[in-house]
């Protein structure tokens, strides 16, 4: 849960800092907290309710599997320490260690399990960072010396017992620092340019005649073949669909509010808006890419690239 008065980054935010959520990015999370841009993901999935009607049940076994005290927050308290703040599922004490924050997810599909988790082997960034904060904020006046993920995943209960991560504690309380900074300042990061971006990217007004020249720089000739490939991947019908949604996102993130984009080659990407009206389905404006690839040149790439993530010092690779 956020923060309502905007005054801290939840523990459920944090990854937008490191551009490692799965939900939203800094670019995203600045346009919420500057501008009011709604981000909070709808509560209409089906997991995810399954998972908030599990929750109970997922702490009541920890609590016996673990054999340890677990204190649900059944108010859902937020609590607030310098510029960070958590809602935590539980707190979960131990005689010879004290409090620490108890955090549980569901997981309803072993695919996600062996590609998300490692069959095990892995914790999620996201989730890492998540419970990191949760440690670190504590009681609201001194940090928790550890905490725990309890994972059901499809009837199992799966523990990881968590320890203090000093440098990302560091690099949460120094990013939340920026971060609130920035948003002081109006000063708006780059957008990260991947699909959960997408909406919102293409939601953005446009400025008629304003053009943004990218045909010359190191970067070039990479831009030019991620316009070739976002035309290509869109020719090929629904099996590339997801190839060229990233791709747009990449796009839509040079462009910002500009209706037309130059590349090297002759390339171009014009730019309009899209209106969707209420008795068709619900309203919206959308940013619709037509892309312009002169006759004879080269063919399309056989893949693009997104920009690399951070944190990986913080997380050994």
């Amino acid at each position: 849960m956020p923060d309502p008065s905007k005054k801290t980054i939840s523990a459920t935010q944090a990854p937008a800092l490191f551009n490692v959520s799965p939900y939203f990015t800094r670019w995203m999370l600045h346009k919420n907290f500057a501008d009011g841009m709604v981000i909070d993901q709808p509560e209409g999935d089906g997991r995810m309710q399954w998972g908030r009607k599990l929750q109970p049940l997922v702490l009541e076994q920890a609590a016996r599997d673990m054999a340890l005290e677990v204190h649900a927050n059944e108010a859902d308290v937020y609590l607030r320490r310098g510029l960070l703040g958590c809602t935590r599922d539980a707190e979960i004490y131990s005689p010879d260690r004290g409090p620490g924050a108890l955090e549980t997810k569901c997981v309803f599909d072993f695919g996600i399990w062996m590609r998300d988790w490692q069959g095990g082997k892995h914790i999620p960034r996201h989730h890492e960072i998540q419970l990191q904060q949760q440690m670190l904020v504590g009681d609201g006046s001194s940090p928790f010396a550890w905490g725990m993920i309890g994972v059901w995943v499809c009837g199992e209960m799966h523990y990881y017992d968590r320890d203090p991560i000093p440098d990302l504690w560091t690099s949460l309380e120094a990013e939340a620092a920026a971060f609130f900074a920035a948003v002081a300042a109006h000063e708006a990061p780059d957008p990260f340019g991947i699909p959960v971006e997408l909406p919102f990217l293409s939601a953005l007004d446009r400025v008629a005649g304003k053009e943004i020249d990218l045909s010359a720089g190191d970067e070039a000739e990479k831009l030019a073949e991620t316009v070739r490939m976002y035309a290509w991947s869109k020719k090929q019908e629904g099996s590339n669909a997801k190839v060229a949604e990233r791709l747009k996102a990449e796009i839509l993130a040079l462009a910002g509010d500009a209706s037309l984009l130059r590349f090297a080659h002759g390339i171009t990407v014009e730019l309009s808006p899209r209106s969707v009206k209420e008795h068709m389905r619900k309203a919206s404006v959308s940013t619709t890419l037509k892309p312009y690839i002169p006759d004879g040149d080269a063919p399309a790439p056989a893949s693009g690239g997104l920009k690399g993530q951070m944190l990986d010092s913080l997380f050994g690779g």
